[in-house]
């Protein structure tokens, strides 16, 4: 009975899941899987003033879905800010070959802008967009817009922004997060 036990617990053991090596700095960036948007998502914000608007807080919802065969993704934005409540919708794509991404968005309140930018990440799933505006216009002035996304944890993610009023210095518009409405569906 004895060597049966023994046979069992050998024959179903399972090894120890150790690396071969440490990673190493050749090793290849595992591809970004902007999946990790899909779903809803709340974020506060507080915002300065600028020429986008006055300053105050900034709250709401965007919900991101898989579109056009899952090669991009649409989300739509709902949320409260110091002008009252605003709309927006975006589409972003990815090109993974190119490791670009790009988002054009759209919002009640009159801005609209098309961003890209690269995206890098390490061995470890931390993955940040690095993006730029092209120029729009708001009420007279040029706006331009950069930042980077940081891709945190399943359940977190951050914007850092910042804005250039008619090619002036870039100052912060702030660093809202985002935070998935249910975190058991982040994975």
């Amino acid at each position: 009975m004895t060597v049966v036990l023994l046979l069992i617990a050998f024959l179903f053991q399972q090894p120890a899941q150790q690396p071969n090596r440490p990673t190493d700095p050749k090793d290849p960036m595992p591809p970004a899987n902007l999946d990790y948007f899909v779903g809803a998502w709340s974020f506060d914000w507080n915002v300065p003033e600028s020429p986008l608007g006055p300053a105050g807080k900034m709250k709401g919802t965007e919900t991101y879905k898989k579109i056009l065969s899952g090669q991009k993704y649409e989300s739509e934005i709902q949320g409260e800010g110091p002008e009252g409540p605003f709309q927006g919708r975006a589409i972003t794509s990815y090109d993974e070959k190119e490791k670009l991404v790009t988002r054009y968005e759209i919002f009640s309140y009159g801005v609209s802008a098309f961003k890209s930018g690269p995206i890098g990440g390490d061995l470890g799933g931390y993955y940040t967009i690095y993006w730029e505006s092209a120029p729009f216009r708001k009420e007279g002035k040029t706006i331009k817009l950069k930042g980077k996304t940081q891709m945190l944890s399943p359940a977190h993610y951050r914007l850092l922004l910042e804005i250039s009023v008619d090619g002036g210095p870039y100052t912060s518009l702030g660093n809202p997060w985002f935070r998935k409405v249910d975190p058991k569906a982040a994975g």
